[in-house]
């Protein structure tokens, strides 16, 4: 497409960065990076915008966004050799120039990992790899560019994680060894930046060998200290806080029977359900166990702050709805409930929350000291997903008369008119042939004469 015009202008076109390296791994990758040597900036910018919209990342850094106008759902990435020259001692103390001259092997030189410092020239098909990245890929290691890639950019700490979890790769000991030394410069890294690699680590089968990692390494206490509280707190017969949690947590991202499986707020409530165990943890002598009495609400609360802090709403997620599935994750799973039972916990929870809370207690339940016990909550899912689809009123939202209706009657907007609705509520919930308009009208009426 755009390639063959740079070639005629003298420049030379390289592939870079993931797709390379997925290609070798024969993973898909839709979005690929390139970079352009050979061409100034601002004439590589007038090249490609024959081609669709092109936009500047940061000029600063040399970084260009192509979107074809023939495939608009796609956007390139488009950039010219940087190169980094270091004015201080801390770790953001690096001036960042780029330079169309410069080979290919400077910028290279300047990416985090092996795996990722390979180009590949897209006329010739040659491979430029300085750094052994080929190498790496055989041997399933990930393995530092440079000493100093941690220092440089912090967030590399965690993109060390989310690499070796997904791609089933081993951290190489020396690139180990100096996140180790660096783990504290993780909360120096935004949270935005943070959590878009934590949304990556999440969608590895067992996200908990990235969790492992950051654990061993000392990463943890510093993003998610929370977390790294529940190691060692133990539970009745079963595993320590942390390794269930860690379990919990693989199951929500794989588990065959999980619907949701991978659910960004799924798994971030899986992560978090057990947090207020540390605090709750209690021994009771009567009768003869460790017990968390409460640690539901604790951990609400604990998450609510992690939540907020990670800036989570940026992926799309609603705090909220983790905030529900934490503090009702210990829903009794009898299978004999009554229809009407079934629809109250249906409201409390949400329909359209309902069945990620089931998933949840899977979970859950994987981790416990019966991870094959799922029979009660499998029977109470089916129980929820028939009545589900029956489409009767959980909420306000689905009564047949509205504040309108109720306005008609007499009734002003205020607190005896969501009274009121929560009555009509508690009716149909208990009776729902009765949501109609005649019969509520009926209702409404009478409650506003009382």
């Amino acid at each position: 497409m755009f390639e063959k015009a740079i070639f005629d202008a003298g420049g030379i076109v390289y592939e870079v960065g993931g797709s390379v390296r997925d290609s070798f791994l024969g993973v898909p990758h839709k979005d690929r990076d390139f970079l352009v040597t050979g061409i100034p900036l601002d004439k590589l910018s007038g090249l490609l915008k024959p081609y669709g919209s092109v936009t500047f990342v940061g000029k600063s850094f040399g970084v260009l966004k192509l979107t074809p106008f023939k495939e608009p759902e796609i956007t390139f990435d488009i950039a010219i050799p940087r190169k980094e020259i270091s004015t201080g001692e801390g770790h953001r103390d690096f001036e960042v120039t780029y330079d169309h001259t410069l080979p290919v092997e400077v910028d290279l030189s300047r990416r985090d990992f092996t795996v990722n410092a390979m180009a590949r020239n897209v006329r010739t098909s040659e491979l430029v790899d300085p750094f052994g990245g080929r190498e790496d890929l055989k041997k399933k290691q990930i393995r530092q560019v440079f000493a100093e890639t941690f220092k440089e950019d912090p967030l590399r700490l965690i993109r060390a994680v989310q690499f070796s979890a997904r791609l089933g790769f081993e951290i190489e000991p020396e690139t180990l060894n100096s996140m180790t030394k660096n783990a504290a410069l993780i909360k120096t890294v935004s949270s935005e930046r943070v959590v878009e690699e934590l949304r990556k680590l999440f969608m590895a089968a067992k996200p908990s060998i990235g969790f492992d990692i950051m654990e061993s390494c000392g990463i943890l206490p510093h993003l998610f200290p929370e977390i790294a509280a529940t190691k060692g707190i133990q539970q009745d017969k079963g595993h320590d806080v942390y390794k269930h949690t860690m379990i919990v947590l693989d199951a929500a991202a794989s588990d065959k029977i999980i619907d949701n499986k991978g659910d960004l707020e799924l798994m971030f409530a899986a992560l978090l359900h057990d947090v207020g165990k540390a605090k709750t943890a209690r021994f009771v002598p009567e009768q003869k166990r460790i017990a968390f009495f409460g640690h539901q609400i604790v951990s609400k609360r604990i998450a609510k702050k992690r939540l907020e802090q990670l800036k989570v709403t940026t992926l799309g997620i609603n705090p909220e709805n983790v905030l529900t599935l934490i503090e009702d994750h210990m829903f009794e799973t009898k299978s004999f409930f009554s229809d009407k039972a079934i629809r109250r916990f249906v409201a409390k929870v949400g329909k359209d929350l309902i069945l990620k809370l089931i998933d949840l207690r899977i979970a859950d339940n994987r981790g416990g000291k019966y991870p094959a016990g799922v029979g009660g909550v499998l029977k109470l899912k089916k129980r929820i997903i028939e009545e589900l689809a029956k489409k009767p009123p959980f909420g306000p939202k689905d009564l047949a008369i509205n504040g309108h209706d109720l306005m008609e009657l007499g009734l002003k907007p205020g607190p005896k008119m969501g009274n009121i609705i929560k009555q009509l509520v508690e009716l149909v919930l208990d009776e729902p042939e009765r949501n109609t308009k005649e019969e509520l009208l009926k209702v409404a009426e009478k409650a506003i004469n009382d």
